[in-house]
């Protein structure tokens, strides 16, 4: 059976917000509580249980959920988002996406896990329109370009399928606020032809128009953008830190180190200068699409 990394992350997820809460909280003695006192209270004998409760190996049973709360000393608040956090969990052994796990990289699959997770998602790309915003000729037209000799018809057809789902991040309650930078290259590069660009710039358009939704190009006026597709998703809670994605051939690679995020951070705030706003962004994709359409 594939992995359900959806699962996983959600877990992950929960047992760093549990273990952050332990952290702080104090015994009747104004002591740190530990490990072994969670364990203790729990009625184990070492802090097995509890080590693979905050790596987000399992979740916790619901007798041992009521001696955590007790013992942590959980204020209303705290509870309640844990036990949201607990229940969002458990619902995603029947996400939509754990239908491709064991066709793709483990590592896209978590990414995917993460857009449905996040508040937050920026986006920045060069030549190539972002997953989110492709549609499914464009994407088709370009997976088959570029993995067509090592991909089956069918492979082909199950990728584009899983782009068309993660755009669910648009139409879901309380979506993502979304941002997308990338070049003037992605709008004007015919992928799958002139009939299937014209179809994908109409669809910008309408993207673009979504209120959640902020996309702004890079002109070709500009310095040369950066040459890497990174993606940062950020997150409600106060103790889940944000993380960015590279794409690679072979997956996903993510970086969590506040220094590396600091450093990405950086990476996208200059793509951000160099593009221009969004009402010119968007009368560039106009443009280009009138250009195209008179040819």
């Amino acid at each position: 059976m594939a992995l359900n990394t959806a699962a996983m992350a959600a877990r992950k997820r929960f047992g760093g917000a549990l273990q952050e809460v332990r952290k702080n909280a104090r015994l009747h003695t104004g002591a740190p509580v530990q490990q072994r006192d969670v364990a203790r209270a729990l009625g184990h004998r070492n802090y097995n249980r509890v080590s693979q409760m905050e790596r987000g190996l399992t979740w916790p049973k619901e007798a041992e959920w009521k001696v955590l709360v007790k013992l942590l000393g959980m204020d209303l608040e705290t509870r309640v988002r844990l036990e949201t956090m607990i229940t969002e969990g458990k619902a995603t052994a029947g996400a939509w996406w754990t239908e491709f796990e064991g066709e793709f990289p483990e590592s896209l699959i978590q990414l995917v896990a993460f857009e449905d997770a996040a508040q937050k998602i920026t986006t920045c790309a060069v030549n190539v329109l972002p997953a989110l915003l492709q549609t499914e000729r464009y994407a088709r037209a370009l997976t088959a370009g570029l993995a067509g000799s090592v991909l089956t018809p069918d492979a082909v057809e199950r990728s584009v399928e899983l782009r068309r789902n993660r755009r669910r991040v648009f139409t879901k309650p309380n979506p993502a606020s979304v941002e997308f930078i990338f070049s003037e290259a992605a709008l004007r590069q015919e992928a799958g032809g002139r009939e299937v660009m014209l179809e994908q710039l109409e669809a910008l358009l309408e993207d673009a128009g979504r209120r959640t939704v902020s996309i702004r190009v890079v002109p070709f006026s500009a310095p040369v953008p950066a040459m890497h597709i990174l993606h940062l998703l950020e997150f409600g809670g106060v103790d889940e830190r944000p993380l960015t994605a590279f794409d690679s051939m072979t997956g996903m690679n993510f970086q969590k180190r506040p220094k590396e995020i600091r450093e990405n951070r950086y990476c996208i705030e200059a793509m951000r200068k160099l593009a221009l706003p969004r009402l010119e962004s968007t009368a560039m994709i106009k443009e280009i699409r009138k250009e195209m359409s008179s040819v």
